[in-house]
């Protein structure tokens, strides 16, 4: 299973689009292949899907519904919808969002239509795999929503460690083998960790109830790592940032590397006796061409030689990236230079209804999840 950067909706990525539909099947081509072949492919959704189907643009997003059928025609499974933009058009916002998800067949986890919903604050996924069922908890959560207010109180899930234990036991209640959390925090455009989502993601190992973090907000590749304790003492591996999947952010006005991303993703054995082990974390780099209509490239394949046709990028430019990538945040030994293979069948996704049957009458109660959490801002960005 893996992730990829943020889905970051500019209005000149949206100007790339066919007619400006907001279909980024083309611009994302080039990473499709490698989303198809992972078991179980998670993005990360960070804008809501506008509900009067009026696009907007930064600091309130609103994606055009399009955007959703092109990440299901990508390769993608399910989405966290988790963010600091996820209420930025309001709960009718958060319903169109998470509508255009069903409408097209993707899982989601961290936003919720109702407080019975929000009670159950996990997505499941079967594999069948080995003649057994692997089944994978997604929990999704944010350190804030740019300065506004849930205006329900259960909509977002935010970053609050106790809350996240208590949802991943109640997932593995339902039946989770590997519980992955999707969390948004840390600094933008720094490649490094900052002690907060280093602190973070060392509670959430502490808890002994959480497989792998999947970490997002900066906006630019950061290393990943093997932490002390996880399940049964096991460890848990954290990539504390993909970057970004596609925008029309760039060194000129955000940060350098903020138009690379990576695509990450955990080699997982089940084993014979019933548990699951997460081995490792590979990852693939690729880069937006803007000159060359907001298209994801292969970053690797660049470097190796690769010159797609409308190829924006110059010489200079591809061997910059490559080296900033390279040398600073990540070792190009341990990148993996062909995609993933998927192992079984495609996942299958269990109803919301279904998810909340398992449950039963464990609940969320509001009381448990603070208004704001500990790694809340109130500033706003991307």
């Amino acid at each position: 299973m893996g992730y990829a950067g943020d889905v970051l909706m500019h209005s000149a990525v949206l100007s790339s689009t066919p007619d400006f539909s907001g279909d980024i099947t083309g611009n994302v081509a080039a990473e499709t292949p490698w989303v198809e072949g992972l078991d179980l492919a998670l993005c990360g959704m960070e804008v809501p899907v506008a509900p009067d189907g009026v696009y907007s643009d930064f600091p309130t997003f609103g994606a055009p519904s399009e955007v959703v059928g092109a990440l299901a025609r990508s390769g993608w499974d399910g989405c966290a919808t988790a963010s600091n933009h996820s209420v930025d058009q309001g709960e009718a916002g958060v319903v169109a969002t998470l509508d255009t998800l069903d409408e097209h067949g993707l899982g989601h986890a961290g936003t919720y239509r109702s407080r019975k919903d929000a009670s159950a604050p996990f997505a499941l996924y079967e594999l069948e795999r080995g003649g057994r069922t692997v089944t994978v908890a997604q929990i999704s959560t944010t350190m804030g929503l740019n300065g506004f207010d849930d205006p329900t109180g259960y909509s977002v899930s935010l970053n609050d460690v106790g809350a996240i234990t208590k949802a991943a036991k109640s997932a593995r209640a339902a039946g989770a083998d590997l519980v992955v959390v999707h969390s948004q925090i840390g600094q933008e455009y720094e490649t490094a960790p900052d002690g907060e989502q280093v602190s973070y993601a060392q509670d959430l190992a502490d808890s002994g109830q959480v497989d792998i973090l999947f970490g997002a907000h900066p906006h630019v590749p950061q290393p990943a790592e093997k932490l002390k304790g996880g399940v049964n003492g096991k460890g848990m591996w954290v990539s504390y940032s993909a970057g970004n999947y596609i925008s029309s952010q760039n060194e000129s006005y955000c940060g350098p590397l903020s138009d690379v991303g990576q695509l990450v993703w955990a080699d997982v054995t089940a084993h014979a006796d019933g548990s699951v082990s997460v081995d490792s974390l590979s990852w693939h780099p690729f880069t937006v061409d803007q000159e060359g209509g907001y298209k994801v490239r292969d970053l690797a394949a660049l470097h190796d030689g690769e010159r797609p046709d409308g190829l924006g990028l110059s010489e200079e430019e591809i061997d910059r990236r490559w080296s900033m990538l390279t040398s600073d945040v990540k070792d190009s030994s341990t990148m993996d230079t062909t995609p993933p293979k998927p192992t079984g069948p495609a996942p299958t996704i269990v109803s919301r209804k279904e998810t909340l049957t398992r449950v039963g009458a464990q609940h969320t109660a509001p009381s448990d999840r603070p208004s704001q959490s500990p790694h809340s801002e109130s500033s706003t960005s991307e």
